[in-house]
């Protein structure tokens, strides 16, 4: 008679334990990331559990906010235990699990694929530590979070094109299974990477084996100091490439623009958080690093004075978390004014930017003497929030728009 084996009941419970967890967890990420309210500040938590993000934008940033403490815990657990995030927790992890189901004849590739991920590892915190951290965006957490968020808002092409990161992760996964988790996902490649040294530690202590396997530590470090290198390299080249162009018009709190390209997620949070509705994904007007980065439209609607929720829910500190206080503070951009199309200029009766103008920023000039008025700028006060262009009754190019720095 052949006795069934006493582990057997115990690997059982632990795998029935193990999926319980990953599908509370996925439960749980679409709660955070889709709320019921648009202006919740619960999106920000699932990007912000990345060690990928956290460590990548501190080190970007030069500062620790209170939101990078929330991957404190993913941290120290994935130094003790290698890939726990990935194993027990990821939500997009779990979902190319359930497409596998759908293609099992599908044989894995992944075995053959270099370990990519850590070299991105390295790139991004090369990058970070001149002030970008290349291909942060690139986090599962980040893309999981952009596509709900992306559903939040208006069905229109642009949000829809700005979710699709997730999609076509799990697209790649059917033709190539477990590839990107296991050899390309920076997030699973950085909980590798933080358990290093404690796996070496391990293996030096264990045995003759572990002479063999010590030798791959300076490799590993090789490893990463070419990828920093490389990462260094990748920011200068992109600095160059850019030269003088004036940034677009950013979300109040934004960092410089070298820095902010690097450290935004393009999660969408700030978009959705917005109750004026002029935060949109970008496609173009900051060139390639800037891709799907959020820019300011101020079509029908403008910064209001009394907001402040876009920093609240930035994730990676890409926008500073201004106080109200501050906000006013912050210079956007600044309003120009187009005298040759402007119809108080032209002799109509029309005040509406001043009027408009949140800041006292805008007033009435006598141009020869008191016959012709126009409108004028006080820098002092302006502060960019685009109340004016929003009036502007002039079509289809405005009279009076706001200029990003150094565009004037």
């Amino acid at each position: 008679m052949i006795l069934a084996s006493p582990t057997k009941p115990y690997h059982g419970a632990r795998r029935r334990w193990r999926a319980a967890l990953r599908w509370f967890v996925l439960v749980s990420a679409v709660a955070l990331a889709w709320p019921l309210r648009s202006d919740s500040v619960t999106s920000v938590l699932l990007p912000a559990l990345s060690p990928f993000v956290g460590i990548c934008s501190a080190l970007a940033t030069r500062a620790v906010g209170v939101i990078s403490l929330f991957a404190l815990p993913v941290i120290a657990l994935a130094a003790v235990f290698p890939r726990w995030f990935c194993h027990y927790a990821c939500p997009a992890g779990l979902l190319q699990e359930l497409l596998e189901r759908f293609h099992p004849a599908v044989a894995p590739v992944s075995s053959r694929v270099p370990p990519v991920g850590k070299w991105l590892v390295a790139v991004a915190l090369g990058g970070a530590c001149i002030g970008n951290p290349l291909f942060l965006w690139l986090d599962p957490l980040a893309l999981f979070n952009g596509f709900l968020t992306s559903w939040r808002g208006p069905l229109v092409a642009m949000n829809l094109v700005a979710g699709l990161g997730l999609p076509l992760l799990l697209l790649f996964n059917v033709f190539f299974p477990r590839v990107w988790c296991q050899r390309l996902c920076p997030l699973g490649a950085s909980q590798e990477l933080l358990a290093w040294p404690r796996q070496r530690l391990r293996r030096a202590a264990g045995g003759s084996n572990a002479v063999t396997r010590e030798l791959q530590g300076p490799l590993v470090a090789r490893r990463m100091f070419l990828g920093g290198c490389a990462g260094v390299a990748g920011v200068l080249a992109l600095n160059l490439a850019r030269g003088g162009t004036p940034s677009p018009l950013r979300p109040p709190g934004a960092l410089g623009e070298t820095q902010f390209t690097g450290v935004c997620l393009r999660c969408g949070n700030c978009a959705q958080a917005c109750p004026a509705r002029i935060i949109h994904p970008d496609f173009g007007a900051s060139g390639v690093a800037g891709f799907l980065s959020p820019v300011l439209r101020f079509d029908s609607d403008y910064c209001h004075e009394d907001c402040y929720r876009c920093g609240q829910v930035c994730p990676s500190g890409a926008l500073e978390r201004l106080p109200l206080e501050r906000k006013s503070l912050h210079l956007i951009g600044m309003a120009t004014v187009n005298l040759d199309t402007c119809l108080l200029v032209n002799g109509r009766e029309c005040t509406a930017c001043i009027r408009a103008c949140p800041y006292a920023a805008l007033s009435v000039q006598s141009a020869d003497g008191g016959f012709l008025n126009e409108p004028v700028v006080d820098r002092a006060k302006c502060n960019g929030c685009g109340a004016c262009e929003a009036v502007c009754p002039v079509r289809p190019e405005r009279s009076i728009r706001v200029s990003p720095h150094g565009s004037q």
